[in-house]
């Protein structure tokens, strides 16, 4: 299987664990943005090792803004609408989680090209997935949530 194809294949199911994240009503503010975050960077670090590249949990975050001023701003307004209308019960969470979803496919499709242009037409290569529950873990701890 070619490499884009298994990174799309990965970018699609973050993008929908994003949105159910970002859908679940959280009490705490800014919680959505760092659970998010730490997905994207989830994300990022698995296409990478799709390709072949073996990147830091500070490399993977570190990503998620240098992928292009236009996904950081549709992050921004994810944020936006997350701490503004996320409150609303229902609608607002759906709000929330289909911003949230979208902006994770946008920077996992920003993500995709950055490797297909360093590395075009390669195939997959088999690495070792890290579990999502101690990633986000280890994320969240990086962005300064301790957990208790």
């Amino acid at each position: 299987m070619t490499a884009e194809k298994a990174a799309r294949s990965w970018v699609e199911e973050s993008a929908l664990r994003a949105a159910g994240a970002a859908a679940i009503p959280m009490p705490v503010p800014g919680a959505h943005t760092a659970l998010t975050s730490a997905i994207e960077a989830y994300m990022i670090f698995h296409v990478a090792g799709i390709y072949g590249e073996k990147l830091t949990l500070g490399e993977a975050l570190g990503l998620i803004p240098t992928l292009g001023a236009g996904i950081v701003a549709r992050k921004a307004a994810s944020t936006i609408v997350g701490e503004t209308v996320g409150h609303i019960p229902f609608a607002g969470w759906l709000l929330k989680g289909a911003a949230s979803g979208g902006t994770a496919f946008a920077m996992g499709v920003a993500a995709v090209s950055y490797f297909e242009k360093k590395y075009p037409a390669r195939e997959a290569v088999p690495f070792d997935t890290v579990s999502i529950k101690d990633w986000v873990k280890a994320a969240l701890a990086h962005l300064g949530f301790k957990s208790k």
